[in-house]
């Protein structure tokens, strides 16, 4: 049990907490939930981490672009770079949404010298997609407006990590995202959704095929209306409704195919790619691409005649197309999606100083 002196402590904390929340920004000192930051952070092994609480109890969480090495790190999530570490600190901030209430509020990312005012340029979006402050965030900063209540913690620059995503990463699906073998566009066609309860729902458009993905069920223009009954009205209702489909099942998905509308039924399979992590299709079997379309590292032999591909290989043209290697391999996709649709592609590639090309069924 805590020293009564301790509990009081705590409280006269959060009641300062809750009056500096309720002043005029312009003459906030904010001394008070930079004494919280200092109670509800702390450093290990040479990381920030953030005390959160969820379901009821105290978490460590941190979050980094490159890859962290601890033997206190007990999950991660890879694709945004989320870290759980054992431990707790003396106090926890709770998450808060980015509603629509949150951008009325004078907000101010703090850390234990500094708070910078501003407010959020963002809702919460899609499933790899960080809120976004008005100023730079000093290092290791909260987004708040009371101490004990942030709406995310620093990423980089004016990044930060929002609370729906800090809330799957805690959760049972925390570091895994379902797939079901395409990448999709916002569909911007004007009346694809009313109010109607027949209308058909927006949907999304199908830009990319996975052609590595068991039976892939889907082709380009292909536009995804539902997902296991429910409506797909954007782009981000999309990819969270993917991402926390379950690997090894099955999903109902109902596209409009030319003017017909089909009821597929696909295979539900991990995600290899995305994120933090390069999305080049070729994940699937441990290919490292860098950004100039040079392969590092493959962990499993590549199928039909592509097994030939080797480290250091680099790619020129895909099917006589140059690829654009400036886009997040998203041009690279896109051949290769095209490639798949037909069956067969035939490769440039730079091995070891020679140009080769490389022909291959991909069926």
């Amino acid at each position: 049990m805590k020293p009564i002196s301790s509990i009081f402590k705590h409280i006269f904390l959060l009641i300062a907490c809750f009056h500096a929340a309720l002043a005029d920004t312009s003459k906030m000192s904010y001394s008070a939930c930079q004494a919280y930051y200092k109670q509800a952070t702390a450093t290990i092994d040479s990381v920030r981490v953030y005390g959160i609480e969820y379901g009821g109890k105290p978490h460590l969480v941190a979050f980094s672009t490159t890859p962290l090495k601890s033997s206190k790190i007990i999950k991660k999530d890879s694709f945004i770079g989320l870290y759980l570490f054992e431990g707790k600190t003396p106090m926890s901030y709770r998450l808060k949404p980015l509603d629509s209430y949150a951008h009325t509020l004078p907000l101010a990312a703090i850390n234990a010298q500094k708070a910078v005012p501003g407010k959020v340029l963002n809702f919460e979006r899609g499933v790899f997609d960080l809120g976004k402050f008005s100023a730079p965030l000093p290092e290791g900063a909260v987004i708040s407006t009371i101490c004990y209540q942030i709406y995310g913690f620093s990423a980089h620059g004016q990044y930060f990590v929002p609370k729906i995503l800090i809330d799957r990463f805690l959760s049972a699906k925390g570091g895994i995202y379902g797939d079901i073998g395409v990448r999709v566009s916002e569909n911007t066609q004007a009346g694809a959704n009313t109010n109607s309860a027949n209308s058909v729902p927006r949907g999304v458009i199908v830009e990319q095929v996975d052609l590595f993905f068991p039976k892939n069920v889907f082709l380009p223009k292909d536009r995804i209306l539902r997902i296991n009954q429910e409506p797909i009205n954007s782009m981000a209702d999309f990819e969270w409704k993917v991402a926390n489909l379950t690997p090894g099942k099955t999903a109902k998905v109902a596209i409009m195919r030319g003017n017909k509308i089909l009821e597929l039924q696909t295979q539900i399979d991990r995600r290899y790619g995305g994120g933090l992590l390069s999305d080049s299709f070729f994940e699937r079997y441990g290919v490292v691409l860098d950004k100039n379309l040079v392969i590092k590292g493959i962990q499993k032999p590549l199928p039909y005649e592509l097994s030939q591909l080797s480290v250091g290989d680099k790619f020129i043209w895909i099917d006589k197309t140059p690829v654009r290697s400036n886009d997040g391999f998203w041009h690279f996709r896109q051949l290769f999606s095209q490639a798949g649709v037909r069956g067969k592609v035939e490769l440039l590639l730079l091995h070891e100083g020679v140009e080769i090309f490389v022909r291959s069924r991909l069926k």
